[in-house]
């Protein structure tokens, strides 16, 4: 990477960092331009050299998200998680808890309808890639009604644990999620 690139990464993620600061304090919608160039030590030509306004670094940070669940994904088969998704959604909880982490702060401070919205995005195409899980599942149009239930429940649960509204490790929320994943009702209730 040239001097250049590095610099013009570092005044990024200096903005992006500034911003996940501000939306710490601040409902995102009261955050002004002024506040995060006095935040991330930038210039107003710097910040519209990168960005087109604030909507603009709250969706890269929503668009960063998905990058790394892009790379997370990457180590698994969507057939391979139908099996167990246990692991990767231990992960994510794990990951959550880590609050230097900006996934904990995006989950928390940014409109979750926005995140779904792109969760679900993400998901129907991840889980379209995979031709042998799609044919199980009884074909495309079954395979995205699955992916967006999936996604609407997933998120309703991540951002009411993230809003401390549900009380569990991480590992019992992974295990609760994979329960109801792999058996919906019928794979929790114990008689």
């Amino acid at each position: 990477m040239s001097g250049s690139s590095r610099i013009v990464e570092r005044s990024k993620k200096n903005i992006k960092d500034a911003m996940l600061e501000l939306m710490y304090e601040k409902e995102f919608s009261r955050i002004t331009v002024n506040e995060l160039l006095v935040r991330a030590g930038i210039s107003r030509g710097t910040f519209y050299a990168h960005f087109a306004n604030l909507e603009d670094v709250r969706q890269q940070l929503i668009d960063d998200l998905f990058d790394y669940a892009d790379s997370i994904g990457a180590n698994y088969k969507p057939s391979e998680l139908a099996k167990d998704p246990y692991p990767i959604l231990f992960l994510m909880a794990d990951i959550m808890t880590k609050s230097a982490d900006p996934t904990k702060r995006l989950f928390k401070f940014i409109n979750a309808y926005d995140i779904g919205r792109n969760l679900k995005t993400w998901l129907t195409k991840y889980i379209l890639s995979d031709e042998v899980l799609v044919e199980k599942l009884g074909g495309e149009d079954q395979a995205r009604i699955y992916a967006r239930f999936i996604s609407g429940g997933m998120m309703h649960v991540y951002n009411n644990w993230m809003a401390d509204d549900i009380k569990a490790e991480p590992e019992v929320l992974a295990r609760a999620l994979c329960n109801m994943l792999m058996g919906g009702f019928n794979g929790v209730i114990k008689e």
